[in-house]
């Protein structure tokens, strides 16, 4: 028989003792079986709300996709009608196709298409095919993301860059997110701020608008369930900021969200495009803090001129200049490149903890100089944490910047060991501050305090390839082992913490943080290239097992960060 003759329950409700044991219950009153042979009391609750979807809300959902489809519908068919109508223009008018140049425009359906079982699978992220491999996510796959070729140009016409269907559940699922994976490490927003204003159609200015899209699509980089809108978010976004950009006037006015905007696209870009894009987009973060002048929000003012800006703000546009004053220095190490956002110049105080800022409690935190001459051991908001030590990083960095010109001009380089000894004392002075603020037990608890102990190990590093890199005549042998073995050591360290940062998650990982890798990884092979033969059999396997680790650990990171496999690259 292909039916039931009678149903496969009883009718009426289980008894509560039947459901906290999950037995079936025969439904039986005034007491049932299973009740009967426990000797319990039966009690049978009726008013409990029943199970599945409530009546009609099945017929309302195949309403609203049947309104969406003919809505798409009837925007595919304008803009065929718009790319017909423009093609036999440029074909009547020849004299216009030095003028204007089409390109071919995206399908902005983030329906999923049916793909047949022989092509590849439509990953957001999908690899190039001589992508490296990375074995440890994907048996058959390798996990890189995306060159910028299969990015839609930001700049396509008002009319291809169509509206991105997002449900309201979806966005409040993005906007919870972001406060989860990406504020940790771009901590630029206050969060009752930013829900007030995301709420009152009244606010919502175009850079808002922009800030709000931006959010979005930097939520996406840090999960793998939006795939399949990723694109069409990033690009909707990044049309937006270049109109933004471009319908502004000679005015001195530009919106703090503005920036915010660029800052989060920026960070995506580094993570899910290419190492070019966001390199452009960050110069472009650049030029607006320095338009906005984030960088002198506390200098003293003439009586009458002080700032209008209630403390959430104010504190929102110092955290708005620390994050850009920390990519700076992420991308100047990473290249050797000069800086922007000169340090000389800041008059912004630190940020204060994340704790008291969602709280609106805004307490003056100290001036960067301050910090870092202070030999006072407090604990200072990861942030703050972070730009103090990239700081010392970019110090270092200047140093052999100027022990070079030194001995290109000189040939004797000037007070270079009392600079030396100098930066070395503080960073020395910074780690000991960190470890007695944040142990490590607490480290795996936030990611922005796991990315700066990796940048004060990634410091010492880099003073490690300053001593090496000194003529014979100005080497001491004796300095240039030490240091190796310390560089040694901090290699190790950053191995370890990638390797603890898995229980962590890497969708939670500090953006930059395959720089710090790509350092360690470069001087455990440095160190054993130069000195293997001296190195005693479980000494030469640790370093071995933690250069494995390193490299290990972005191959893992390339599935969520782009910038793994550009470090991967050079290798």
């Amino acid at each position: 028989m292909y039916g039931r003759a009678e149903p496969r329950q009883q009718p009426g409700y289980a008894c509560e003792e039947c459901r906290k044991k999950k037995l079936r219950c025969d439904r039986q009153r005034p007491q049932c079986g299973a009740c009967a042979n426990a000797q319990v009391t039966c009690e049978v609750n009726d008013r409990r709300v029943p199970r599945g979807p409530k009546k009609g809300s099945i017929g309302a959902l195949r309403s609203r996709i049947v309104a969406l489809e003919r809505r798409l519908s009837t925007s595919q068919t304008e803009d065929i009608t718009a790319d017909s109508h423009e093609l036999g223009s440029a074909e009547n008018s020849p004299t216009k196709e030095t003028v204007t140049t089409q390109f071919h425009l995206p399908d902005w359906d983030i329906s999923q298409p049916e793909q047949s079982t022989t092509s590849s699978i439509p990953l957001a992220w999908g690899p190039p095919e001589t992508a490296p491999h990375s074995p440890l996510l994907f048996p058959d796959l390798s996990v890189l993301p995306t060159t910028a070729a299969s990015y839609p140009s930001p700049k396509q016409s008002p009319t291809s860059v169509g509206d991105v269907f997002i449900l309201d559940l979806t966005k409040a699922d993005l906007i919870q997110l972001y406060f989860d994976r990406v504020h940790p490490i771009v901590p630029i927003l206050n969060k009752s701020k930013t829900f007030k204003w995301a709420n009152d159609e009244g606010s919502m200015s175009g850079a808002r608008q922009c800030l709000q899209y931006a959010m979005w699509t930097s939520a996406t980089a840090f999960s793998s369930q939006f795939g399949g809108f990723q694109e069409a978010l990033y690009s909707k976004t990044r049309f937006m900021l270049e109109q933004l950009d471009l319908n502004g006037s000679d005015s001195l006015l530009c919106h703090i969200e503005h920036v915010q905007a660029w800052i989060l696209i920026t960070f995506y870009e580094f993570a899910r495009t290419n190492y070019r894009r966001g390199w452009l987009s960050a110069g472009r973060v650049f030029r607006l803090v320095q338009f906005l002048k984030l960088y002198d929000l506390d200098s003293p003012r003439p009586l009458g001129l002080e700032s209008e800006d209630d403390p959430i703000s104010l504190e929102e546009k110092r955290r708005t200049f620390w994050v850009a004053y920390c990519l700076d220095r992420f991308i100047s190490v990473s290249e050797g490149a000069p800086m922007t956002l000169h340090e000389e110049t800041v008059f912004t105080r630190l940020p204060c903890l994340d704790s008291d800022f969602q709280r609106g409690i805004v307490p003056q935190e100290s001036f960067l100089a301050e910090a870092m001459s202070s030999a006072e051991m407090r604990a200072y908001a990861p942030l703050a944490e972070c730009v103090i030590l990239v700081t010392i990083c970019s110090r270092a960095l200047s140093h052999k910047q100027i022990y070079t010109i030194e001995t290109l001009y000189s040939n004797i380089p000037l007070d270079f060991s009392s600079r030396h000894d100098w930066l070395d004392a503080m960073l020395t002075r910074r780690i000991n501050n960190l470890q007695a603020n944040y142990p490590s037990l607490s480290v795996a608890e936030n990611p922005m305090i796991t990315f700066s102990y990796m940048i004060a190990h990634s410091t010492v590093i880099y003073l490690c390839r300053i001593i090496e890199t000194l003529s014979r005549n100005d080497q001491n042998q004796s300095l240039v082992w030490e240091f190796q073995e310390r560089g040694l050591w901090a290699a190790r360290e950053i191995a370890r913490l990638a390797k603890e940062h898995e229980h962590l998650g890497y969708f939670k990982a500090h953006t930059f943080m395959p720089l710090t890798i790509y350092l360690s990884s470069s001087r455990l092979a440095k160190h054993l290239d130069i000195r293997k033969g001296e190195l005693e059999a479980q000494e030469l396997q640790e370093v071995e097992k933690s250069l494995h680790t390193s490299i290990e650990a972005l191959q893992k990171l390339q599935s969520v960060n782009n910038l793994a496999n550009y470090y991967l690259q050079l290798l």
